[in-house]
């Protein structure tokens, strides 16, 4: 399925007028550390791409996973501030170059992680450089391979009790899964003219998995 640069595009502009659904500050752990991931596309032809990374096989955590440029906020930092940072510091992305349209609903991550995804928009294919230290490889699927049917599929994890369905996407070179998935299906869903709520759900994950002291 190929879905046009200029419908995608315009699809995204729900989320500029949109506000996006943020945890209580109550249910946040104290402990988790706040980050941000850009999760950018640009037009190709009567295609689109995103930007994802594998990450390098020496980092301290999630090592070779697929996954958005980004990372934890420095003080005094935005969301989209350390979003935009991120993907210079990892991919040579000219933070000038990204039009920044709007965040997804909040996200989190086991390894204790506050997270906001920001959406961004490229006219034109960027200049990408990836960084050694950080990033293995640089990969841009497009919307079409992502978009066909046989590119999902499932696998179903127990955790305390409960089952979670996790998602993967196979694409040329590589494959996403986990919440990087569920957070790039978020934002293509946007852009189909759906209305995603991630939010809620994520929400009711936190808390089961971290309880605040006044539910226990």
């Amino acid at each position: 399925m190929r879905l046009p640069g200029s419908r995608f595009r315009e699809g995204l502009e729900v989320l500029r007028r949109r506000e996006p659904f943020r945890f209580p500050a109550s249910a946040v752990p104290d402990d988790f550390d706040r980050a941000a991931v850009l999760v950018a596309f640009w037009p190709e032809g009567d295609d689109v791409r995103c930007l994802l990374t594998r990450r390098a096989a020496d980092l301290r955590s999630h090592q070779g996973q697929v996954a958005f440029p980004g990372g934890r906020l420095d003080p005094g930092e935005t969301w989209r501030e350390a979003a935009l940072r991120e993907a210079w510091e990892e991919v040579g992305l000219d933070p000038a170059a990204v039009e920044v349209i709007g965040d997804l609903d909040d996200a989190w991550s086991g390894a204790r992680i506050h997270i906001v995804p920001v959406v961004g928009w490229l006219a034109s294919p960027p200049r990408l450089e990836a960084s050694p230290a950080e990033v293995a490889e640089i990969l841009t699927p497009r919307l079409s391979e992502l978009l066909d049917p046989g590119a999902l599929s499932h696998q179903e994890v127990e955790h305390r009790g409960r089952i979670y369905r996790n998602r993967t996407l196979t694409f040329e070179g590589g494959e996403v899964y986990g919440l990087s998935t569920d957070m790039l299906i978020e934002a293509i869903d946007w852009g189909r003219g759906e209305e995603p709520a991630r939010g809620p759900d994520r929400l009711s994950e936190l808390q089961a998995h971290h309880p605040s002291p006044d539910s226990l």
